[in-house]
Formats: C-alpha cells, sequence, structure tokens
C-alpha cells in the first residue's frame, strides 16, 4: 500500500549514531556531527522533499547535525532492525508501521520518550486513537507521523439512479446492496466482503460494541464469543450467504478482486482506504468521477471505530543522542511537513485540528476518511498477534468457515480458543 521495494537499501555494518546510549534517554556529550533515520519503503520524490524540509526546520536547532536518510525495504524491514537489535548499531530516527510500534517497544528496542513527548507542544493535538498504538503501560514509545482509513466506497451515480441514499446503519447498509444490485439486474453485486480483511470486519465488531481481544488478569482473553461479536460476524457473512455480496470474494482480501471489480463498475461499494484511488486509477479512470465513500456503518448509525493503517517514528533505544534524535522525529511528523507529507500520498496527518481544518471536507472520499479518521483503533498490543492474523489467519478462517457454511457458533468456538492460545504463547 505504500511504496515500491528499493534494492540493495541498508549495510548493517552503518553504525549511524547508535550503540551503547543511555537507556534513561539521555543525550551524550554536545550535538553530533550526524545522525541517521531509517525510512521504510524507497526513495521517491515527494518524501524527499517533505524530508528535506523537515532537515532544514530540524537545522535551525542543529545547524551542525547532518541526517543520513536511509531507505529500507518493507518486506526487509524485520530483519534489519532485528539484526540492529542484536548488534547494538542501528539508527536514530527509525519509521515501524503503526501495528507494530507495540512489538518493538516490548522487544526493548525504542527508546520511551515519554517526557519528551510531554514536552511537544503539537503533541497534545495528536489523535489519541492513534497514539495509543504507540504506548505501553501508559509510556510512550512511538509517535503517529501518518495514517489512513477505511471508508466504505460507493458510486454515486448507480445511487442516485436507484434513489439510495448514504447509509448510516447495518440495515440500511444492507439494503442499499440489494436495492442496487436488484436495480442492476445483477451485472453489478451489491457490496464485496472478503473474507481474508481483519482490518475491515475489525470496525463492524467494534462498531457493534464488540472486541477482538482483551488482556485480563494478566493473561489474553478472545473476545469473538461475546453476543456483540457475534453480532458483527454474523451481520459481515451474512452478506454474503444473503447474496448481497459475491461468494468469489471468499478466501480473498480487498485487493484480490473487489478493488479491481469496483474500478470496472462490476460493484456498487467496497470497502478499502481513502488512499486507493491512484490505484484505483490504474485500473481504469472510467468510473472515478462517480465515486464517493461513507463513513463504516455501525448498528445503531454513530461512527465507529476503524481500523488505522500507516506509520509511527520513534527514537531508536541504543542512540547515544536521543535528545537531537527527538528533535529531529518532531520536526519530520510536525503539523506542517506531516500534513504536506500525507497530502502527497492521500493519507492524514494524525492531528485532530487538521483533520478538521485541512481542507479534507470537500472531498468525495478524504472528506468522510477525515471524519473516520478520529475515531480509530489497533490490534491488541502483542508482539502475538501478527502469528494470529498473517501467518494462522485466525479471524479469516472463521469468516470464511462461516461464509461457506460451518456453523457461526461452531467456527466462532474454534476461532477463539485458537486466537486466547496464540495470544498467549509465550
Amino acid at each position: 500500500m505504500r511504496f515500491a521495494a528499493l534494492g540493495a537499501a541498508l549495510a548493517i555494518g552503518l553504525a549511524a549514531c547508535g550503540g551503547g546510549g543511555d537507556d534513561d534517554g539521555k543525550s551524550t556529550g554536545a550535538d553530533p556531527a550526524k545522525i541517521t533515520a531509517w525510512f521504510m519503503g524507497s526513495a521517491n520524490a515527494p518524501q524527499d522533499k517533505v524530508l528535506a524540509q523537515a532537515k532544514a526546520d530540524f537545522q535551525k536547532k542543529h545547524p551542525k547535525t547532518d541526517v543520513q536518510v536511509v531507505y529500507v525495504p518493507w518486506p526487509d524491514a524485520t530483519k534489519k532492525l532485528q539484526d540492529a537489535l542484536n548488534t547494538g548499531q542501528g539508527p536514530d530516527v527509525v519509521e515501524i508501521g503503526n501495528d507494530q510500534a507495540v512489538t518493538w517497544a516490548a522487544q526493548d528496542a525504542l527508546a520511551d520518550i515519554t517526557e519528551r513527548y510531554k514536552g511537544w507542544d503539537e503533541g497534545k493535538d495528536v489523535v489519541s486513537g492513534s497514539l495509543e498504538l504507540g504506548r505501553i503501560d501508559g509510556k510512550t514509545y512511538a509517535v503517529p507521523w501518518y495514517a489512513g482509513v477505511r471508508v466504505v466506497w460507493y458510486r454515486k451515480d448507480l445511487f442516485a439512479k436507484h434513489n439510495v441514499t448514504t447509509p448510516k446503519t447495518w440495515d440500511e447498509l444492507k439494503a442499499a446492496a440489494k436495492k442496487v444490485q436488484d436495480g442492476e439486474g445483477g451485472e453489478v453485486s451489491g457490496i464485496a466482503a472478503p473474507s481474508d480483511f481483519t482490518n475491515g470486519f475489525a470496525s463492524f465488531l467494534w462498531g457493534a460494541g464488540g472486541d477482538i481481544a482483551a488482556q485480563e488478569g494478566g493473561k489474553w482473553v478472545a473476545k469473538l464469543d461475546t453476543p456483540q461479536s457475534k453480532q458483527a460476524i454474523a451481520f459481515y457473512t451474512g452478506l454474503v450467504r444473503d447474496g448481497v455480496a459475491p461468494k468469489k470474494y471468499i478466501g480473498v482480501n480487498e485487493l484480490a478482486g473487489p478493488q479491481r471489480d469496483f474500478a470496472n463498475g462490476k460493484l456498487a461499494m467496497y470497502i478499502d482506504g481513502a488512499w486507493t484511488l491512484p490505484q484505483i486509477e490504474e485500473i481504469s479512470k472510467r468510473y472515478t468521477a462517480q465515486m464517493g465513500a461513507f463513513t463504516i456503518p455501525t448498528p445503531t448509525g454513530q461512527v465507529g471505530p476503524a481500523f488505522a493503517g500507516g506509520s509511527h517514528l520513534a527514537v531508536w533505544k541504543d542512540t547515544k543522542n536521543a535528545a537531537v534524535a527527538f528533535d529531529y522525529l518532531t520536526s519530520v511528523t510536525s503539523k506542517k511537513n506531516a500534513k504536506a507529507f500525507a497530502d502527497e500520498l492521500k493519507f492524514f496527518p494524525q492531528f485532530n485540528d487538521l483533520l478538521r481544518t485541512g481542507g479534507y471536507a470537500g472531498d468525495p472520499i478524504q472528506g468522510p476518511a477525515a471524519v473516520q479518521m478520529g475515531n480509530v483503533k489497533g490490534a491488541p498490543k502483542t508482539p502475538n498477534w501478527t502469528e494470529a492474523d498473517q501467518n494462522k489467519k485466525i479471524i479469516p478462517t472463521m469468516l470464511k468457515e462461516i461464509m461457506n457454511g460451518t456453523p457461526l457458533d461452531t467456527a466462532v468456538a474454534k476461532a477463539n480458543k485458537d486466537l486466547a492460545d496464540t495470544l498467549n504463547q509465550s
């Protein structure tokens, strides 16, 4: 969803300015000649432009310190960071996916920047749900840089043709899908409900008051079997069972079929990030002028929580220059620079005031997404979440089984046990 992979970008021999830093996060000595920042993905003009401005802002306070930017391909990120952790030779500042911030903090790879963050004036306006993704036990380890959120994309012309208003509740969503699908004689499917789409399904789960899992008494307790969670599971899988969402999306994610069908006019609605317009236009520009979006419905019509994707920035634990590194971090994540970068990628800066006044309201996709961005949540804060979701695919497997006819209670009970067992692995 972000940038194309870069070839051989990083030599672990780069000691940066890391290694042997004070555990209390205090800097040692005068301003260093250089700090190193690792960013994920590959070099690209929009990012390079914003990072050049961030460097200029940073050097107003630290004129003698150069900033070396190193790009790390996303597929190589875990190994590079693990190597840095093992050798003590890492960066000063590092970009991490917001769903991985807790994982690296739990491995003692990131500096505790709680007190420094309290002294950052712009920090008071950061979206609280995004900030929580970089916190453990009340301590801050990573700061939101940019994020995106999923919304329901829809065809405005089809809604107008069949006199359908944008849904706010689940019942309205299902009715809208059926009305457009029936009105088009089945040539256009109502909505996509792919099974392998935990990040999209989670909005329905949270919107009903359910949850994935929670820590209780020092253990992870799976919550897929609560009445609220079962209500969400029944609704989402019911879109397929009741025929308003195609069965062909069972076993795939939102990109492996739904996005292409929506771009080509074969689908009235699908759930995806507000950042995907360039991907849709690569497939076809025929219908893009007729595309709009609305926040993911909830049972009662309020704007419920959505799964936020994006990146945080952190200070690496072994840096010898924590204070200087934090100043660079806040230069990159400042309101001015974060907005400039996010606007280039159709993401969002992570500040409440900018979401309200950043010029998004009039955009048919970004406007609803900015509203949705004000209420976000993340996955369970445990390093085992990746194993549960991406490797074992516990929730996607559960959804797929129910869509294919397995009784809901049977599939949920199995998934709930598997989830609890996996999250509590030592």
